[in-house]
This record gives C-alpha cells, sequence and structure tokens, in this order.
C-alpha cells in the first residue's frame, strides 16, 4: 500500500511528468527486480516497493489529476493489486524476476483503461 500512496505522491509532485516517470521507474524496477530478490531472499519481496508506485503512476497516465479520478484510480488499482483478477495473476504466477513488476504494472493498465472507458463513454 505504501508504494501506491508514494506513486500518488509523484504524481501529485510532478504531473507533467508522469508517462516519463512512470516509464522510467517501471524500466529501472525491472532491472531491479533480480537484486532485490538476492538482497531480500524472497521471491517477491514486500518491502521492494518500486512495483507498487510504477503500477500506480501507470494508472494515472493520461487521466486528468482531479479528485475524483485520483481516488478511484487508488482504490481500483488497490483492489486490483489485491484480488489479482484475470490476466493480473498469469503475471503474478511468473516465476522469473519480473513477475515482480509485471503484475503491478498489468493492475496499472487495466485500472488505467477502466478510467478512459468510464471517462469517455459514461461520464
Amino acid at each position: 500500500m505504501w508504494g501506491s500512496v508514494a506513486g500518488l505522491g509523484l504524481a501529485w509532485v510532478w504531473p507533467a511528468g508522469l508517462a516519463p516517470m512512470a516509464l522510467g521507474l517501471s524500466v529501472l524496477g525491472l532491472f531491479l527486480c533480480a537484486p532485490a530478490q538476492a538482497a531480500f531472499a524472497q521471491e517477491d519481496p514486500q518491502v521492494f516497493v518500486l512495483d507498487e508506485v510504477c503500477g500506480m503512476l501507470l494508472s494515472l497516465v493520461a487521466l486528468p489529476l482531479t479528485l475524483p479520478i485520483v481516488v478511484s484510480a487508488f482504490i481500483l488499482f488497490r483492489v486490483a493489486d489485491s484480488l489479482k483478477p484475470w490476466p493480473i495473476i498469469l503475471f503474478q504466477r511468473m516465476k522469473n524476476p519480473i513477475g515482480i513488476m509485471a503484475d503491478d504494472l498489468a493492475a496499472g493498465v487495466l485500472v488505467n483503461l477502466f478510467l478512459q472507458i468510464i471517462i469517455r463513454f459514461v461520464i
């Protein structure tokens, strides 16, 4: 959860740079997955929260950063990250270091797509 909060903080501080920040931190996170596994001797170390930061950032890219959208993105991301619905569960089951990041990135993309559709076709 704290990684998601950190992602919200970054989006608040640098909203104009949200997309490049999400991309850059995601690439960095992918490179850090294997060292994190080794350092913490766990398949998916809970103290490694860069995956949540990146997933939260992705859930906000190209969306208006209004309070209702940001709160909705946060709640939906936390639900998606916790429940791991299809197709996120497929990434969670990956048995390589990239799986640490992949499920959170997938959750962020799924939330973003859902909110994009809601904004364009419902609101």
